[in-house]
């Protein structure tokens, strides 16, 4: 009897260390961006940080965009290229899969290197946009 007693305590044990998957979003966002960021500029981007909120299942790249990219006119002409190839590469990685099946959304908040409180191009994903066809 004792023993069951300790098998079922330690299965409890193991059960409430289990991290839901918001808080592991929250975690690895944290993690990536205190590692990461700001990432090295590609293609005249940065990503600035990555952020999670919990109450809206909302995952947040905030990024900057450099010189060619750095200008609201060039940025309003190839917005529509610009949101699907973002919406494309959310739908092709393989890395969220489980916030996607989760419900999670995607947004990206970019703004303008020369001036911060611009932005230039903002986008919102929403779950069931990004599920993709193999997911």
């Amino acid at each position: 009897m004792k023993k069951l007693f300790m098998l079922i305590v330690a299965v409890a044990m193991l059960a409430a260390c289990q991290e839901s998957l918001e808080d592991r979003a929250e975690r690895e966002c944290k993690e990536y961006t205190q590692r990461m960021c700001p990432t090295p500029m590609y293609n005249n981007t940065r990503t600035d940080s990555v952020t999670f909120d919990k109450a809206t299942k909302t995952y947040t790249y905030h990024c900057s965009f450099f010189n060619q990219l750095d200008d609201s006119a060039a940025i309003n002409r190839v917005k529509e290229q610009l949101y699907n190839d973002l919406k494309k590469g959310i739908i092709e990685d393989t890395h969220t899969k489980a916030y996607k099946e989760a419900g999670f959304n995607f947004h990206y908040l970019c703004r303008s290197a020369k001036n911060p409180n611009a932005v230039l191009f903002e986008a919102l994903y929403k779950a069931e946009e990004v599920m993709g066809e193999n997911q």
